[in-house]
């Protein structure tokens, strides 16, 4: 299955996991003039950043570069 941000109308992010959900297997952002697709079979769709800030980091995952401050794309 495949799983499809396209041309969104604003910035969306998104996380993307292993098929029972244990694992993130991507994760980043869509620009509106932009589209994306993953073999991922889950797929978590934000449009808050804040909202998917909050999954990153309930995820363990810390999203930002250390150095510049800027997401880190995987």
């Amino acid at each position: 299955m495949i799983n499809e941000i396209i041309y969104p109308k604003q910035t969306t992010y998104y996380i993307c996991y292993n098929d029972n959900k244990e694992k993130v297997m991507a994760y980043g952002s869509v620009e509106p003039n932009l589209q994306m697709q993953t073999g991922q079979p889950i797929m978590d769709v934000y449009t808050d950043y804040q909202e998917w800030l909050d999954a990153m980091l309930n995820n363990g995952i810390n999203p930002f570069d250390e150095v510049e401050g800027e997401i880190r794309k995987s």
